[in-house]
């Protein structure tokens, strides 16, 4: 029964389909008495009557045509020039039927009788459009789920497998380690107080603020000695290159 169900129309496409119909039989109705009265017009103004039949046709069907146009085209300028093609086909239609209503009755009345069926047919042709293009959207409308996402069918939906996400974890490349650093050339590591003796020490004193521009204090934190220390060997290395040089 459920699989039957499923197949069958429901209630609003079966009413579109019916008003569609309907409005179809208006239309071709519509269109024959205006066709009918175009013809005759045109046998009226010398036109062959083996011909007559296409001016109604270009005029009515050109009106039709429009319509359909005007109906489906998204484009904005296309559109435009359907609307433009539609409202003068209808004026011509209008004033043929109307014209040849006057000849016959010379009756307003005649007249507003005989320019219904152009403008019906105008009508009906657009509703039959409009109709047909909401039973499209109705078909394409997506079905309404129950607050728990649960689908309004009848039928219990077969589970959907749980696509999970895998992140893909990167390892990062290991690190060398670094090399030890290597004393620039023509510099000498510290060297312990607990393992030189104070001439060493002295050395290392006098060449690194002589030879290296270091200042005392940086020298002394270095060489583990104070800075007064620093500061007495340092003086007395450059006084006896005083006395050296004013020896020589």
């Amino acid at each position: 029964m459920t699989e039957i169900r499923k197949h069958l129309p429901s209630r609003a496409t079966v009413a579109v389909a019916l008003a569609a119909v309907a409005a179809v039989a208006v239309a071709g109705t519509s269109f024959w008495r205006s066709f009918t009265a175009i013809a005759e017009l045109a046998i009226d103004y010398k036109v062959p009557a083996d011909q007559a039949w296409m001016i109604p046709v270009a005029v009515d069907g050109l009106v039709v045509v429009a319509t359909v146009a005007a109906a489906v085209a998204r484009h904005r300028i296309a559109r435009g020039y359907s609307w433009a093609l539609l409202v003068a086909g209808t004026i011509v239609s209008v004033a043929g039927n109307g014209i040849h209503a006057w000849q016959l009755t010379e009756s307003p009345i005649g007249v507003g009788i005989a320019v219904i069926p152009p403008l019906v047919t105008l009508a009906a042709v657009h509703l039959t459009i409009l109709l047909a293009r909401q039973d499209d959207s109705a078909t394409q409308e997506p079905r309404r789920t129950t607050r728990d996402d649960t689908p309004t069918t009848d039928e219990t939906p077969e589970p959907q497998p749980v696509m999970r996400t895998v992140t893909q974890l990167r390892v990062a490349p290991a690190t060398p380690s670094r090399p030890a650093a290597t004393p620039r050339q023509g510099h000498s590591p510290a060297t312990p107080k607990a393992n030189a003796t104070d001439d060493e020490l002295k050395a290392v004193a006098i060449r690194r603020v002589v030879e290296e521009g270091k200042t005392v204090r940086a020298t002394g934190a270095e060489l583990g000695v104070s800075k007064d220390k620093v500061q007495r060997w340092v003086t007395a290395y450059r006084a006896t290159l005083t006395e050296t040089t004013v020896a020589s």
